[in-house]
């Protein structure tokens, strides 16, 4: 299922947001071999060139920049313009730099040059992408020598280079996966790598070496800090990737090694090439732990009719128990439900009501009484989130209806326009206003070991768009947006949370996006109460008469 959900993806056809760009200035391309039938060597989309007999100085860091296209055998080709010595501690995995437009060189002397780089984003050692500040460049600088008669480069910075469309076919972005802070939940953290052999290898090390920053306060890994790879490598043979820990591992817990094969397995089972996985210490092959929960399901949304909640599933609409009876006579306009259908949430006219579903005779109760609260969002844990239009509040009350002692930090003096948490509840996208514009803020949520909401934790910016007005989450790393545009006609798109962000064609008179637990399945409700499916590069409108859908 998971190949075929990668296929699935894959076929979703979507216009990244950048310009117009060059694909690489020299170098043969070629066609490469099916990734999806597994790599046994690294693969050659592009086949750079090496250095021409008696090339000047220019040509040589033309060509040394082009070579940053072939990341095969350790970017040897790249290693060939450099001197032997430099090529020895050169480390081009120390960060990647996706170009704008072509870079532009500039002769300072006879052994001296400097490249002027546009930048779009950059990648880090630890494969951490940031998108790069519009306008922003960066200077570096290289010198040469004559070795053997032939000009080589003697200085060169650990980094490599690559067009936009270029690091698409090359780099790939993969989750690696940590537990919330109960321990219940695998929430992912992408990361950017060649598609090579050793990409196995560089996501079980990036695991060992901890989450990112933005995420540390509310995931924790099962896997004892300073566990290291034996023998530094993750073999994969006939479908089965071999992970051998180090005997730091030995003092992980029995509970605490089901948790960090979780995180090993769903880590690696992204790779086309890895049909299971096998995990040992020291070379001790752990005791095979069900994976079945640990694994995204995929969703359907629900539409608020008039009296009732309903599942909108490929033409079929079932009602949600429990949830008309609920309805009745509140007047609800917006609503909120949990994961289990248990609990709803409904915004009328006297306020914001909290209603469970399994005991349809009892009285929705008043969580409060004002109506500048946005949709109320219910997350996975039960608590029940209440966020104001206007700045300046935000509630939290768990399942029982009791407000919860919350700082919302950063986001309780911002004027939100609409906002979701993950489906693993580990994490919130706000959109902001800030006067002419809007930003789109993601931030950790970080969590007591009941599940009860602390706090918000320091956010990410990961969207350029400066007039989006509604977001969701569509799966567990990606967001749909959806921005105004100077006609009735709305802009939806696409932002990988740590990665690139990619343009859905427009659609008229939007105003939600909705998620369903895959980034190829989106929905749109526009103010007519008309809800639109994305299928095959339109949008089909699916129903009528709908009041809110989440």
């Amino acid at each position: 299922m998971r190949k075929l959900l990668i296929a699935g993806l894959t076929a979703l056809v979507i216009t990244f947001s950048t310009g117009c760009a060059q694909l690489p200035h020299d170098g043969q391309v070629i066609v490469g071999p099916n990734i999806e039938a597994g790599l046994e060597t690294d693969y050659l989309y592009y086949s750079p060139s090496g250095p021409e007999l008696d090339a000047s100085q220019e040509s040589i860091l033309q060509g040394f920049i082009n070579a940053g296209t072939g990341p095969q055998n350790d970017y040897s080709v790249a290693r060939e313009y450099l001197t032997e010595e430099l090529a020895a501690r050169w480390k081009p995995n120390n960060q990647v730099l996706v170009e704008a437009s072509r870079p532009k060189i500039t002769m300072i002397s006879s052994n001296r040059a400097s490249v002027l780089v546009p930048l779009v984003a950059t990648v880090d050692e630890r494969g951490l992408y940031e998108v790069a500040r519009p306008g922003a460049a960066e200077l570096l600088n290289f010198t040469f020598v004559k070795e053997a008669g032939q000009w080589r480069i003697a200085e060169a910075p650990d980094l490599t280079m690559v067009i936009r469309p270029v690091f698409d076919v090359i780099f790939e972005a993969y989750s690696i996966y940590f537990y919330d802070n109960q321990s219940k939940y695998l929430v992912p953290d992408v990361r950017w790598f060649p598609s090579r052999v050793s990409t196995s290898t560089r996501l079980i090390s990036a695991l060992l070496n901890g989450p990112s920053k933005w995420l540390a306060n509310t995931v924790n890994s099962a896997i004892p800090q300073g566990t290291t790879l034996n023998l530094n490598t993750v073999a994969i043979a006939e479908g089965v990737a071999a992970v051998d820990l180090s005997r730091k591992a030995l003092t992980a817990t029995a509970f605490q090694k089901k948790l960090l094969q979780a995180q090993i397995t769903k880590s690696l089972m992204q790779l086309p090439s890895v049909y299971s996985v096998q995990v040992s210490i020291e070379r001790g092959l752990l005791d095979t732990y069900n994976l079945s929960n640990e694994f995204s399901r995929v969703l359907t949304p629900v539409a608020m009719f008039k009296d009732d909640l309903v599942h909108m599933d490929s033409g079929n609409q079932t009602p949600i128990p429990g949830a008309k009876l609920a309805l009745k006579n509140l007047g609800a306009t917006e609503f909120g439900l949990n994961a289990e259908e248990s609990l709803a949430a409904f915004t009328t006219e006297q306020g914001i009501y909290l209603a469970n579903l399994t005991k349809p005779g009892d009285e929705p109760k008043l969580l409060s009484t004002r109506t500048d609260f946005l949709a109320p969002v219910i997350d996975k844990q039960g608590n029940t989130w209440l966020v104001s239009n206007n700045g300046g509040s935000t509630l939290v009350f768990d399942a029982a209806g009791t407000r919860l002692n919350f700082d919302a930090r950063w986001l309780q003096a911002q004027k939100v326009l609409s906002f979701s948490i993950s489906d693993e509840g580990s994490r919130i996208a706000a959109i902001v206003d800030e006067g002419k514009n809007t930003k789109l803020l993601v931030s950790a949520i970080v969590r007591l070991d009941s599940g009860w909401p602390r706090y918000l934790d320091l956010p990410i910016a990961p969207n350029a768009a400066t007039k989006l007005f509604s977001v969701d989450w569509l799966d567990e790393t990606h967001l749909g947006l959806l921005e105004k545009q100077d006609t009735n006609f709305v802009q939806p798109w696409v932002t990988l949370v740590g990665g690139a962000t990619a343009s859905l064609p427009t659609i008229s008179n939007a105003e939600t996006i909705v998620g369903a637990g895959q980034s190829s399945t989106i929905y749109a409700l526009d103010i007519f109460g008309s809800m639109h499916l994305y299928r095959g590069n339109t949008w089909i409108r699916v129903a009528d008469a709908i009041v809110a859908l989440h």
